[in-house]
């Protein structure tokens, strides 16, 4: 009977090892929680999964801290527009082939006022803090902005679409 039990276990375990348990809402930072991270309203109408990995799901664990640093740098709430996006999902979307939302690196967000987003947009640029890319969506009324695991690496690049 323990023998039994003991394989039970293991197998359970085993068979958990590529995913993240699926523990509902919680907190990946102070300020921001796992289901803002995974939220899709197009995915979940289509009942298509956004759940991550557990290599996607660090990332946004990893992203989460940087975003802490963007909202202390803004100094207001940021409202999260998309941020882990399955393939699936991205495709959806129409978003590119090698984007970093897929990763679990990029986010699109939004403050309070077209003002505030311009006031954000600048003051991110004017401290000087590292990030991949930033495309500011003057049109749509967001900031996408995305990370990479080496901060060495980051680009720093700077787009204004007006789409």
């Amino acid at each position: 009977m323990k023998k039994i039990i003991c394989i039970i276990l293991l197998s359970i375990s085993f068979i958990s090892c590529g995913k993240i348990k699926r523990r509902g809402n919680f907190k990946i930072s102070r300020h921001f929680t796992f289901s803002e991270a995974t939220i899709s309203r197009k995915g979940s109408r289509l009942h298509f999964n956004n759940y991550p990995n557990k290599k996607n799901y660090r990332n946004i664990v990893y992203t989460a801290r940087r975003m802490e640093d963007i909202r202390r740098i803004v100094g207001k709430e940021l409202k999260i527009n998309s941020w882990y996006r399955s393939g699936n999902i991205n495709r959806l979307v129409g978003g590119s082939k090698h984007s970093a939302h897929k990763d679990g690196l990029a986010v699109d967000f939004t403050v309070n006022g077209k003002w505030e987003l311009n006031n954000a947009l600048r003051k991110i640029r004017k401290s000087g803090y590292s990030f991949d890319q930033i495309y500011y969506h003057s049109k749509s009324n967001y900031i996408h902005i995305s990370f990479r695991l080496n901060r060495r690496r980051e680009r720093k690049q700077f787009y204004y679409r007006r789409k």
